[in-house]
């Protein structure tokens, strides 16, 4: 017994070689301290600034509408009504490329409070592409924190008059943890979330 003990408190009085030289344990448990506050910051920052996004959309987005064709294919388990935002990227001749977002929300008549209320439910970003008669679109469901819940690859076909073809759509399912869907929601969120929000927020500024 006394040998274990002894043979503990030497493993336990040895040093963390840190690229070649000792770091207490006190500096590492600072350190990974410090990380996890730091990583706690920019949590919080993403959910409020996701909130702040919400709010803007939901207040000057455009009234649209998930059919019941089209709900189950992004994951939705009915139709449902939306605000919508789209931005052109490029367009020229029979090609297009354009991003969008949209807030899911539920119609309550009559809250507690005898009014009528409009609840967001989750938010998408979309990206959709055009050339010649084939269409793709990249739809990225995110819960109400800015958390990425779901990833549809959406393609099909136009016929000559520009009218989808039916029938011809695919849909399939993305890997939310691949680095391509990573690298892609994480610009898409940066877009939103600093690009476009910054803007809308400037406008009433401007106004006043």
């Amino acid at each position: 017994m006394r040998a274990t003990f002894a043979l503990a408190l030497s493993i336990t009085a040895l040093p963390i070689l840190v690229n070649g030289q000792a770091q207490s344990l006190s500096s590492v448990n600072q350190d990974n301290s410090s990380n996890k506050s730091t990583l706690k910051d920019s949590v919080k920052d993403t959910h409020a600034h996701f909130a702040q996004f919400i709010e803007v959309l939901m207040k000057s987005g455009t009234d649209g509408q998930i059919g019941s064709n089209f709900a189950p294919v992004i994951g939705l388990s009915k139709p449902m009504p939306t605000k919508d935002v789209d931005i052109v990227i490029r367009q020229k001749g029979g090609e297009s490329e354009k991003r969008g977002c949209f807030v899911v929300y539920e119609k309550i008549t009559g809250n507690s409070a005898g009014a009528d209320e409009k609840r967001p439910e989750c938010a998408y970003f979309a990206i959709y592409k055009r050339t010649g008669t084939e269409r793709q679109a990249r739809y990225f469901r995110i819960d109400l924190t800015g958390k990425l819940e779901k990833v549809v690859l959406s393609q099909g076909k136009y016929d000559s008059d520009g009218k989808v073809i039916r029938g011809s759509g695919v849909k399939t399912d993305l890997d939310i943890n691949s680095p391509e869907v990573k690298k892609t929601f994480d610009a898409e969120m940066k877009f939103w979330l600093k690009d476009w929000l910054k803007k809308q927020q400037k406008v009433p500024a401007k106004k006043a």
